[in-house]
């Protein structure tokens, strides 16, 4: 009875076991064959690359990478800790609009900068790395903020206390007590940073800056040799593996939650002269960050509008518009439907499930030129198999586009989700199965709902990463299907900050009302994953 109960058992999880290695092979693909290109390395390219641009490609990436992360961490640690310790003239305005910088892709910070500052330091000065970074900076910083910010509003307020009794002032309580507490977010916020540092490519494009990412586009573009253009993108995966495993590293053992018994952290009202600091410093991040940019893209844009320049080749602002909520909305099926699927089934399955979740979300750890490199490959051996109706092809198809974009951006969905599982009472999923529901009807009933916020969160992060990302779409998109973020590639390579300005204005429209519904998601109790 009992062989015949547990043979039962294990033909009802064999769908399950299937799902899950069926969603892991296929996302997890394009970056194994990525990674595999470099078994047979092109010799003569890369003899070609470290004679001539490979040295500077490196040196140039890992310095933009140390600075934009540095900085990130600076401003977005130091401005989180100012809106949750201290209580200020418009703070939770400011709260909110210290996370809108999310909304606004570096390459279109970068451009407005780059005319901003030609008058004053000159064409030639402005094009510079450090620029490069500070443009980077004014729009990664809130991924470290809203990590960082989590973590300082879990803090209980019983150590700060403890440290001001033994003398310690508000800065030293700071860095000696929330700081360290906050390592592991802040460590987290970093991560999410130096991936988008090591996958932009418009924005280092815009200020010379010549980068490994920006190499894979050359190689690919000049040359037209994917295979080349894998193995250099190994070398954004080998850096990506590094620093994240240095990144998992820094947060190993460092966990921290507030006692039961220990007071919620609240915010203190500090004297005037602080209050006025707080606020001046808040609101010239704003101005630098968000202010400043929307201002001088509107004025663009309404000078575009006049001038007739609302419009490419292709058609006008609501057709680059269509297709960009087109490519959003198929994305974030795909990706919350195989993020639901992975979450679900791996919690069920042990450490060999918890090992398919990961591989599932690596393309998350790689940047998008290696997972559109990739991803071609994948599709081009697919569609040589034979098994599609003829005539049909993955390569240039939106379906092809939805896969890689899933393979890049499916780990967000997931750590979103398995985020809002975590809070799930196992006394209420006990209960449910007491009473004779299946693990599907536990899922609808039980899991999903409880998590819910979670998986708004989840979404709305899509939808920002979704509507500004570049090099997959650039890559990969069908035939005379140009999104928002393309016609800004197109306008900005020729320096039409005019017409560049239309879509990008629309671009960040888009993102603001995704932000705030991540921000309202957060404030109702989602998490920030990681």
């Amino acid at each position: 009875m009992t062989t015949a109960l547990a043979s039962f058992a294990t033909r009802r999880s064999l769908p399950g076991w299937a799902a899950i290695v069926a969603i892991t092979a296929s996302v997890a693909a394009p970056v194994v064959v990525v990674i595999s290109s470099i078994l047979d390395p092109t010799r003569s390219m890369w003899s070609e690359l470290w004679a001539t641009r490979l040295p500077g490609m490196i040196r140039d990436t890992l310095t933009l990478v140390v600075t934009v992360v540095s900085g990130s961490l600076v401003l977005g640690a130091g401005l989180a800790w100012l809106v949750t310790a201290y209580e200020f003239p418009a703070r939770r305005v400011l709260t909110w609009l210290l996370v809108a910088p999310l909304a606004i892709p570096g390459y279109v910070a970068g451009f407005v900068w780059l005319d901003t500052l030609s008058g004053p330091l000159g064409a030639r000065g402005v094009r510079s790395i450090w620029l490069c970074a500070a443009a980077l900076i004014v729009t990664l910083y809130p991924y470290v903020f809203l990590f960082a910010r989590a973590s300082f509003k879990a803090q209980g307020i019983d150590a700060r206390d403890a440290a001001r009794t033994l003398g310690v002032g508000p800065v030293g309580a700071f860095f000696r007590v929330a700081l360290p507490m906050a390592r592991p977010a802040l460590a987290a916020g970093s991560a999410l940073v130096l991936m988008e540092v090591l996958t932009d490519i418009g924005t280092v494009r815009l200020f010379n800056v010549s980068t490994i990412a920006d190499g894979v586009m050359r190689v690919w573009f000049g040359t037209g040799d994917r295979g080349a253009a894998a193995e250099l993108a190994c070398l954004l995966v080998v850096s990506a593996a590094t620093l994240i495993a240095l990144e998992r590293g820094l947060r190993r053992g460092a966990r921290y939650s507030a006692r039961p018994s220990e007071r919620p952290h609240s915010p203190i009202t500090p004297r005037i002269g602080a209050r006025v600091g707080a606020l001046v410093v808040c609101a010239t991040v704003v101005g630098v960050a968000v202010a400043i940019p929307v201002a001088r893209l509107a004025a663009w844009a309404l000078a575009a509008r006049r001038s007739g320049n609302a419009v490419t080749v292709t058609g006008g602002v609501w057709h680059h518009l269509s297709s960009s909520l087109v490519i959003v909305l198929a994305t974030c099926v795909a990706c919350m439907g195989c993020g639901i699927a992975i979450a679900l089934l791996a919690r069920r399955r042990g450490s060999i499930g918890r090992l398919l979740s990961r591989l599932a979300s690596l393309g998350y750890a790689m940047p998008g030129p290696v997972v559109a490199v990739g991803a071609l490959i994948t599709l081009a051996a697919f569609d040589r198999t034979g098994l599609l109706p003829d005539g049909t092809v993955l390569i240039g198809s939106l379906v092809g586009l939805v896969f890689a974009l899933t393979t890049r951006f499916m780990a967000v969905a997931f750590q979103g989700i398995e985020a809002g599982l975590d809070r799930v009472p196992q006394s209420a999923v006990a209960s449910a199965r007491t009473l004779g529901a299946g693990s599907s009807r536990v899922a609808w009933s039980v899991e999903l709902p409880v998590a819910r916020t979670s998986i708004v969160a989840a979404t709305a992060l899509l939808t920002v990463d979704l509507t500004k990302e570049l090099p997959i779409t650039l890559l990969l998109r069908p035939f005379g299907f140009d999104t928002l973020s393309v016609w800004v590639w197109q306008a900005t390579s020729e320096s039409l900050w005019e017409q560049a300005a239309v879509p990008s204005l629309v671009m960040v429209a888009v993102g603001i009302v995704a932000v705030g519904a991540l921000l309202v998601a957060l404030d109702r109790g989602a998490e920030v994953a990681s």
